[in-house]
């Protein structure tokens, strides 16, 4: 082969992928509402509208996303939390009455929570 030939070849092999990727039109779209990217019978799915449960009065609460044992392990550290509480205000308030001391830990738990 000739040195001429050579570098024919080489040339048309070094531009062949530039002429390859603008032979590849960019063409957009007509349309670009939503309902274009999706087929026929995913439009038809999504189309009728679901209905959702009724709210109940008790889902207002935080306590109505829980599990009933997490119901239950925050009452049960609400209660120790409370003993904790009234023990040490009887422990810094000498002669406070049982009730007097578990008022004022309501309050606090209340402040705090």
């Amino acid at each position: 082969m000739t040195t001429r030939k050579t570098l024919m070849l080489a040339a048309l092999f070094a531009i062949a992928p530039a002429g390859l990727v603008m032979a590849q039109s960019q063409t957009m779209p007509q349309e670009t509402s939503p309902s274009a990217a999706s087929s026929p019978s995913q439009r038809e799915a999504t189309s009728s509208s679901a209905t959702e449960a009724p709210a109940t009065s008790d889902s207002t609460s935080p306590a109505a996303a829980s599990t009933p044992h997490q119901q239950q392990a925050t009452r049960t550290a609400s209660k120790q939390a409370m003993k904790e509480c009234v023990a040490k205000q009887q422990q810094d308030n000498q002669g406070m009455s049982a009730s007097d001391a578990k008022k004022a830990c309501k309050q606090q738990l209340k402040g705090s929570g």
